[in-house]
């Protein structure tokens, strides 16, 4: 009597079925679905009473009821009714006493049911998955935020990123990512419970709020989802896809400041996930030192991506001078470099290129340099001379990307810049570690009569048997070897050995960190061909070259 009185009290739905999908029991809640007596029901094919279908593959309640049997455990699906109403259900299986499987039970409720925690607005739902949007998200989770500073509750947060994504959607379309995302969303939802809310938060992100659970639970939950997902085969084109999620968790608590920094944490952990491995579970600890750089490596990539949607950059230029007899002395040589505005001051690239290169932004700066210095150079002839020549800086990042080169080769040919006074620069890391993308640039480049240059040549001497098919105009010496080779001898014949070899394959060399006359001095007795550093001058801003040409 007791338990009937427990099952009437719930504000969902709960029916139970025999193995032959007839109605065994329905508890008091089930009145809201359905017009007749609730006595009724009873014996009636389970099909017929509640026609519901799933709202990611239209199929029939009543068939998704063999699937949970077939899996041998609980699921969790979202459905719509004819007059498109939206419910969740969750499905599991029910024993005897013997554990012999006798039937089923369902759990259904309505998706604005969790009015306490999650309120009651929009419905905000996700049009590709039918899950609910981010704007519904985050209103929900500052529900909960709110409700665990004012409570003993605490509640949790799952980040979920689907790994290597990118890869997949470039290569086998947006139709197939559109896919994947669709049943990646199957997949989680199968692995939740009623009243757990998944969401899809954008692009391939979803998130996961659990209300009423420990970091312990939380944690356990993401565990099942990995897990769930790491199963999945995905099929597209006759081509199998295996795929992984990585997950942050995060406990909502009462030290939780607001919506935005619980959503920050859990991004973060997120990340550490993908870089423990990817397919991982990490929970954001205050006490963690990596989460801890993670964390402000990611502001700085909230704030370069603010830089480059507000056109934050700016450009400055370092002179590269011409060091041996015969040289064209009058040739302004200068090696562009860019720097970010924040709170009004200038930010020097060692402040915000490690986490621009640590999350993948540099195809954006450098696209921005670009872009900007080619139509910098169209307002300014005077630049677009043969008596000038820029160096220009490319990453491996940009380098990997077929469109960014395309990006390239299409500035090179629009005829408003003189290509010969171009001089693309890589470093000898990322020339080595993509060597064959690396040749095909430099050829293509040189065919429209640009230059390459090599820089911070000379960290790994098994390098110099690359050199030679390297078909670079000018090699760096990196500045570690120059800056006191004057007291060092063993520095002198790192960087005497690099020039001579430079020489011997035709090749300008070019020392850096110049800065002193005494470095200077060597390096002209040498034969190093040119110099670059503060000996000279600090780097100026590019609008000043225009006074000076």
């Amino acid at each position: 009597m007791r338990a009937d009185w427990v099952l009437n009290s719930l504000v969902h739905s709960l029916v139970c079925v025999d193995l032959e999908g007839r109605v065994t029991y329905v508890n008091g809640a089930t009145k809201c679905l359905t017009n007749g007596p609730l006595i009724d029901l009873i014996g009636k094919s389970f099909a017929d009473v509640l026609p519901l279908t799933c709202v990611l593959n239209g199929r029939p309640l009543s068939e998704l009821v063999v699937n949970c049997r077939q899996n041998s455990k609980p699921i969790l699906v979202s459905l719509s009714s004819k007059s498109d109403s939206r419910f969740l259900a969750s499905l599991s299986e029910v024993f005897d006493d013997e554990k012999i499987l006798i039937g089923h039970s369902i759990a259904i409720a309505d998706t604005n049911s969790q009015e306490e925690l999650f309120g009651d607005g929009e419905n905000g739902l996700d049009p590709l998955t039918e899950l609910m949007g981010r704007r519904e998200f985050e209103r929900r989770l500052a529900n909960l935020v709110n409700d665990a500073a004012t409570s003993s509750r605490t509640h949790s947060l799952l980040y979920i990123d689907i790994d290597q994504f990118k890869l997949i959607n470039d290569t086998s379309g947006h139709v197939s990512g559109d896919n994947l995302i669709k049943s990646i969303a199957q997949t989680l939802q199968t692995e939740l419970f009623v009243g757990d809310m998944l969401c899809r938060l954008g692009g391939d992100e979803f998130g996961v709020l659990l209300s009423n659970v420990d970091t312990f639970e939380a944690r356990a939950v993401a565990t099942r989802l990995v897990k769930a997902v790491k199963r999945m085969t995905f099929m597209w084109s006759g081509i199998s896809h295996k795929v992984s999620i990585s997950i942050g968790v995060v406990l909502v608590d009462e030290y939780s400041l607001d919506r935005e920094t619980v959503m920050s944490q859990a991004d973060v952990a997120m990340y550490s996930a993908k870089e423990d491995g990817r397919g991982r579970v990490h929970v954001y600890d205050t006490k963690d030192k990596k989460l801890s750089r993670l964390h402000d490596d990611m502001d700085w990539v909230h704030r370069v991506n603010k830089a480059l949607a507000a056109d934050d950059f700016c450009l400055v230029t370092e002179r590269i001078l011409p060091l041996v007899e015969g040289g064209n002395r009058n040739i302004m040589f200068n090696e562009l470099l860019v720097r970010m505005r924040f709170n009004g001051d200038i930010l020097s690239p060692g402040q915000f290129m490690p986490a621009a290169e640590r999350f993948g932004l540099m195809p954006q700066i450098d696209r921005w340099v670009i872009k900007t210095f080619f139509n910098y150079l169209q307002r300014n002839p005077q630049l677009n001379t043969e008596d000038v020549m820029f160096s220009i800086n490319i990453s491996g990042q940009s380098l990997c990307q077929e469109s960014f080169l395309e990006f390239v080769y299409r500035y090179l040919r629009r005829g408003t810049v003189n290509p010969e006074i171009i001089c693309f620069e890589i470093t000898e890391t990322v020339a080595i570690t993509n060597f064959s993308v690396v040749t095909r640039f430099i050829h293509h480049v040189h065919e429209l009569g640009g230059k390459f240059a090599l820089d911070d040549f000379g960290t790994g001497m098994s390098s110099f048997g690359y050199l030679q098919e390297l078909p670079v105009d000018f090699v760096k010496i990196d500045g570690l070897f120059v800056h006191d080779m004057d007291k060092n001898p063993v520095h002198k014949a790192m960087v005497r050995s690099i020039n001579d070899i430079s020489h011997v394959l035709g090749k300008k060399t070019i020392a850096e960190f110049v800065e002193r006359q005494e470095i200077m001095d060597e390096l002209t007795a040498l034969g190093v061909d040119y110099a670059q550093g503060h000996l000279h001058g600090k780097p100026q801003p590019l609008k000043d070259l225009s006074h000076v040409a």
